[in-house]
């Protein structure tokens, strides 16, 4: 059985895929971690009963066709207002907030690609293929423009100012993007997956080190 190949390109303001090693004073990795790329994917199309899911494999950083390619990642300061569970009390407000800073990826631009994969014990025969089902459903919702929900880069108040097709060289678009090649970083560690397995897995984060943490001419591949 061939593998199902879907793409798709965001790009918008602000982006925060946050480290968890930053903790209350998140700093976003440079490119979407396995689960966020995953995510993306998955505002588009997704089958609930996981006989078909998406699987990342790979996120490039791109730039505009005629912008110079520069080999640094940008970063802004954003504050916002904390409205979770450690909310301190008082006697006159019980719900009162706090706003705490985050650094976040400036104007970026991504290339997301994936595979779509079949759940442990599935069987996709001629007839009855929910991987083709699968690419075709994400790929005519990608050209119209619709989606599950919408999608957002990190944070929900992050919204793409473009999401869909590839606007490559074949693109019809009349913004086109091309690979940022200059780009050249060791992250050191990345979060890839908070489960053990998909779809149905366990809590038990995993981590990208050694040679898989690398941003290699503006390209990161998700470790298998």
């Amino acid at each position: 059985m061939s593998k199902y190949q879907i793409s798709m390109e965001v790009e918008g303001p602000l982006a925060m895929w946050a480290r968890p090693d930053t903790g209350s004073s998140p700093t976003s990795y440079p490119v979407p971690t396995w689960s966020a790329a995953k995510g993306l994917f998955e505002s588009v199309a997704f089958f609930k009963d996981g006989s078909a899911w998406i699987n990342p494999i790979r996120v490039e950083i791109c730039k505009p066709v005629n912008k110079r390619s520069t080999d640094e990642v940008h970063y802004q300061k954003y504050m916002t207002n904390y409205g979770g569970p450690l909310r301190e009390s008082s006697l006159i407000q019980k719900k009162a907030s706090y706003q705490f800073s985050a650094l976040a990826v400036s104007s970026p631009c991504y290339r997301l690609y994936a595979q779509i994969e079949k759940a442990a014990g599935q069987t996709w025969r001629q007839g009855n293929n929910p991987g083709h089902a699968l690419q075709a459903i994400f790929e005519r919702r990608l050209k119209k423009g619709q989606c599950y929900h919408t999608p957002c880069l990190g944070w929900s108040e992050f919204i793409p100012s473009y999401w869909g097709p590839l606007r490559d060289e074949k693109s019809e678009s009349p913004t086109q993007t091309e690979v940022n090649t200059a780009i050249n970083l060791n992250l050191v560690s990345v979060l890839k997956s908070v489960f053990d397995q998909h779809p149905n897995g366990k809590y038990k984060p995993g981590f990208q080190r050694g040679d898989d943490a690398w941003i290699r001419a503006g390209v990161f591949h998700y470790a298998e």
